[in-house]
């Protein structure tokens, strides 16, 4: 018999086992953010005006806490006054008399969306208004379906992109104005293809519940859904209201089946007044129907129009619903599990239970009969627990601990977002920005301050009041505005909604960042097309509040002159007073600082500039924004604006008023002067000249500079779009007419018989080609002059070097990031003619260094502190071969390395190690004093130099003197070696011309 009976428990056993598995596999896969629903099957009607049904709502049989009933009403986003608060004010009494609200939000924005967005702007305002500050409870949800009907077109001309941007979009406004609230869309064509293409464009995440259209389609549709979309609950919207009420129980155990959680049953106008007895069977349904509740097939009898069984997961009890067969007076209803027992009917007036009788049981079951039964009945039936039934109890252990896909956290943070942008509306804060520049063994640092206004959706307006170079304040009220260069605009952001699809995410795992506990998201782009720059990096999200913490991106598919672009973001907490504020929803998260870097092309040189933005002061919604606001403008203050070009100067037209400034003046024209001395120079030499500047010359995107001061003349053209390629090339033109000395230093003694003379002139042409972000590759080909002549103390019997032109075929390498430096440099150079030189019997001459070869590494760091403060430190080594003395390496103000006080052509190296340091200071914004130390280790076969070290000090500074002026200086004197005590200076005047913003002189 025990034989028999595990026999006969086996298809109990077998059935119930695959039940506990799907309800495991459906709860385990379920996300986060999608609706759960504590019914089975769950229920609703469609009303005009909810407030019609509270009467039915409030009869009896009452609805409890746990019970699930829904009424869906449509809300018009369309700004009619009062329409958003009379449909807020609904929400409580609904709640109140125990169903859900479910607010259909109708949008009425025509297709295509991307040319309405303000009208669609406008129906989110509305939405957000709609549900903002709902907080949602275990016993109080809300649910917000976004139903469009677009003016001018028919449902089916719908396009599936469209749609998809409305879908994330008012997502995002319902879930950042109430997170908890679960989102709908729909209802949705049934169509595969249809479904197929919506879900091509990512709506996933950004739907909690699918709403799908009644009819023949709903199983085909839900069972797509379940492959597209697994997990997400699927809601009829809207069945009609069948006759008698009580056929809606059967109509939504049928939608159940099919695949749809919940069924809406549209409730026709003239029944929106209702008794009790017309919504008294749905109440049933979502009284007896609640909790864990999965349908059963196996569970479900026959003998019956229709029976659907559906089992309770706490204790495995039966939920049926049964509709008798037309004209039937009685029904025999077979249930194949003989381990059911105590049935009972609910009575679907009153909800009152009733005790049946005539079952027994047979070889095929229990075998229960209804005399004179309703056109649908709700039965009750108890069975063994999953504890007495072996083995199943362990098949009900669901796993629910999973991690969040990407897409709900972007969900989540542009939620977020939203909400935050909805209440901030502008704020007014004050803007430094810092340029830094890191050159060869030394850096500068310009900066710009000034009141910063920001309005949502407009970009902001910057005011440039204050003005610093190297924490020296510019002491003239007029601003040098020097041309703009800036990276172009970015075809879209990451993590914005957009249209098009531009952005690929990947989710790399959770990290502590700036004390938060954060999701780690990587973004890159799908494709990277020519003319389309887009971003590449990682947004660190916090687990709490989903906002940002902090974003760190490279722009991808520059350019023009920004070879490079880099930027990290550090996001803080302020409440509404702009104060430090904790980690919340309610406080503001914004982008208080941001560090980068841009790597230029300048002037057929890499340049890399590191920058730094930081807002402080800020004032959030304030008063008097607009007031201040409009002082700036008219103020004489330099000002500009952010735009969908970029950065742009706002100029005062002939009526006072600010106006972006459409073509930019990008020549500048400045003056030179000062005095360059050093032990090479016969007399301090004097320097007045001027320079010309300009970055876009003759609107062709190419750069132009030239400056002469007499004895000096250095001259470049350059294209940093070569043919439009990411080569940049360029043609420079360099001389130096000033006869400069070269006395030699030779076994431990200045050789004044042996000093010469000379001047060089040079033109190279330029290709460089950026090969990563940080990365480049320059390339030179250059045609040089040098000229020699005796000096004062030349031997007579001294053989000049043959005047000659040198071919130079140059490669460099440059890696600049954060601060760090690594430079290679290798050269091949061939003389055109040389010819003994030097003293009769010179050793040193070899016919073989007609060609030599140059090469130079060099390693440096910078680092920037507050108050203008910095420290830059390098390490180099140059070497070659074939190197002869004028050819080898120098240490002059004019040499390949620089030591403080130490004259150009004194120290001749074929091989050097050297070290450089500079830390800089600023002394109460009116002069900046910088130290430098260099020291470096010669080595020199000819001359007897193994290891020599020079070491030398420098003091140097900038101040602003009036009329738009610069003064820079340097001093240094010689510490160790040859040099000893040597001095060498310089000072160098600035002057500025000021940008009035008219036409070029060349129009």
């Amino acid at each position: 018999m025990q034989k028999n009976s595990t026999l006969r428990k086996l298809p109990q056993l077998f059935g119930l086992g695959l039940l506990a598995l799907a309800v495991s596999l459906a709860l385990g896969s379920s996300p986060a953010f999608a609706a759960s629903f504590p019914c089975s099957p769950c229920a609703g009607v469609v009303v005009d005006d909810p407030t019609q049904v509270l009467s039915s709502l409030e009869a009896e049989p009452r609805l409890d806490e746990e019970a699930r009933f829904f009424v869906a009403w449509p809300v018009s986003l369309d700004g009619e006054e009062g329409s958003v608060d009379s449909a807020r004010a609904a929400f409580g009494p609904l709640r109140q008399a125990g169903a859900q609200p479910w607010v259909q939000a109708i949008f009425r924005t025509p297709q295509p969306v991307g040319e309405h967005l303000d009208r669609l702007e406008a129906e989110l305002q509305q939405l957000a208004a709609l549900v903002k500050g709902e907080v949602q409870g275990e016993a109080q949800p809300l649910y917000v379906q976004a139903v469009w009907r677009p003016e001018g077109i028919a449902a089916e001309e719908v396009t599936a992109r469209d749609l998809a941007f409305l879908i994330k979009r008012a997502a995002v406004a319902v879930t950042g104005a109430a997170p908890e609230a679960s989102f709908v869309a729909g209802p949705l064509n049934t169509d595969e293809a249809f479904l197929n293409e919506l879900y091509g464009q990512e709506v996933a995440a950004y739907l909690d519940v699918v709403a799908i259209e009644p009819g023949e389609g709903v199983a085909a549709a839900a069972l797509t859904l379940a492959q597209l979309d697994p997990g997400k609950p699927v809601a009829v919207d809207a069945l009609s209201w069948p006759a008698p009420a009580e056929a809606a129980l059967a109509r939504a155990a049928e939608a159940k089946v099919a695949g749809a959680s919940v069924a809406l049953f549209e409730l026709p106008a003239v029944e929106a007044d209702s008794s009790s007895s017309d919504l008294g069977p749905l109440k049933v349904l979502a009284r007896e129907f609640q909790g864990d509740l999965s349908y059963s097939e196996y569970g479900s009898p026959s003998g019956a129009a229709g029976g659907w069984a559906f089992v309770r997961g706490e204790d495995l009890a039966l939920r049926v619903i049964v509709e008798k067969p037309a004209g039937s007076e009685s029904v025999d209803l077979l249930f194949g599990d003989d381990q059911l027992r105590r049935p009972s009917r609910v009575d679907l007036a009153t909800g009152e239970e009733e005790a049946l009788f005539g079952q027994r049981r047979t070889a095929d079951g229990l075998l229960l009969t209804i005399d004179d039964p309703a056109p649908v009945a709700v039965l009750r039936l108890e069975r063994a627990t999953a504890e007495e039934l072996e083995g199943v109890a362990e098949r009900l252990e669901v796993e629910d601990e999973r991690q969040m896909p990407v897409e709900e956290i972007l969900r989540r943070l542009q939620a977020f977002e939203d909400a935050q942008a909805r209440r901030l509306d502008h704020y007014q804060a004050t803007n430094t920005l810092h340029l830094r520049f890191q050159v060869s063994q030394g850096s500068l640092e310009a900066s710009y301050a000034g009141e910063f206004f920001f309005r949502r959706d407009e970009g902001f307006d910057w005011v440039w009041d204050e003005f610093y170079i190297d924490g020296v304040r510019w002491k003239s009220k007029q601003l040098p505005e020097l041309p703009l260069i800036q990276p172009e605009k970015a075809a879209s952001m990451p993590v914005d909604i957009k249209l098009s699809k531009d952005y690929s995410y990947r989710l790399r795992g959770t990290a502590t960042v700036d004390g938060r506990d954060c999701w780690v998201v990587d973004f890159r782009p799908l494709t990277v097309e020519p003319g389309r720059s887009l971003f590449q990096g990682t947004v660190w999200v916090d687990r709490e509040i989903y906002s940002r913490v902090r974003t760190r991106a490279v722009q991808v598919g520059l350019e023009g002159d920004v070879l490079s672009n880099e930027e990290t973001v550090y996001f803080s907490p302020v409440d509404a007073a702009g104060e430090p504020a904790p980690w919340s929803r309610e406080s503001f998260v914004l982008p208080l600082r941001t560090v980068g870097q841009q790597t230029l092309s300048l002037l057929s040189a890499t340049v890399p500039v590191e920058r730094e933005t930081v807002l402080t002061n800020l004032a959030l919604n304030g008063e008097s924004f607009e007031q201040n606001l409009e002082s700036a403008r008219a103020s004489d203050s330099t000002m500009v604006r952010d735009t969908d070009a970029g950065l742009r100067y706002l100029r005062k037209d002939e009526d006072g008023d600010r106006v972006v400034e459409e073509e930019q003046e990008t020549g500048r024209l400045f003056v030179l002067g000062g005095v360059l001395w050093d032990e090479s120079l016969d007399f301090p030499l004097p320097l007045a000249g001027v320079n010309y500047l300009d970055l876009d010359f003759r609107d062709s995107g190419n750069q132009v500079n030239v400056f002469f001061a007499g004895a000096f003349l250095a001259a470049n053209y350059s294209d940093p779009s070569l043919f439009g390629s990411r080569w940049n090339g360029g043609l420079n033109v360099n001389g130096f007419f000033i006869q400069t000395g070269d006395e030699l230093y030779r076994d431990g003694r200045e050789v004044p018989e042996e000093e010469v003379e000379s001047t060089n002139a040079a033109v190279s042409f330029f290709l460089g080609r950026p090969l990563t972000n940080f990365l480049t590759l320059d390339l030179t080909y250059s045609l040089g002059q040098r000229s020699y002549s005796r000096a004062d103390d030349t031997a007579d019997g001294f053989v000049l070097p043959q005047d000659t032109l040198t071919h130079t075929a140059q490669a460099e390498l440059t890696y600049a990031r954060s601060g760090y430096r690594l430079y290679f440099n290798g050269s091949f150079n061939q003389r055109s003619d040389w010819e003994f030189w030097g003293l009769p019997g010179n050793a040193e001459f070899d016919p073989e260094q007609e060609d030599y070869v140059r090469w130079r590494v060099e390693l440096g760091k910078t680092w920037w502190f507050s108050k203008f403060r910095n420290f830059s430190l390098s390490l180099e080594h140059l070497n070659g071969s074939d190197l002869d003395r004028f050819s080898s390496y120098d240490f002059g103000l004019f040499g390949d390395s620089s030591v403080g006080g130490y004259q150009s052509g004194l120290v001749r190296a074929e091989e050097a190690s050297g070290v450089h340091f500079e830390y800089g200071i600023n002394a109460f914004e009116l002069l900046r004093v910088e130290v430098d130390g260099d020291a470096v280790w010669a080595s020199n076969e000819a001359t007897g130099l193994e290891d020599e070290l020079l070491a030398g000090i420098g003091l140097g500074g900038t101040v602003t003197l009036p009329w738009n002026t610069v003064m820079n200086f340097e001093v240094g004197t010689a510490l160790e070696g040859p040099g000893e005590g040597d001095v060498a200076a310089r000072i160098v005047f600035l002057k500025l011309f000021p940008s009035n913003g008219k036409k070029r002189w060349w129009n």
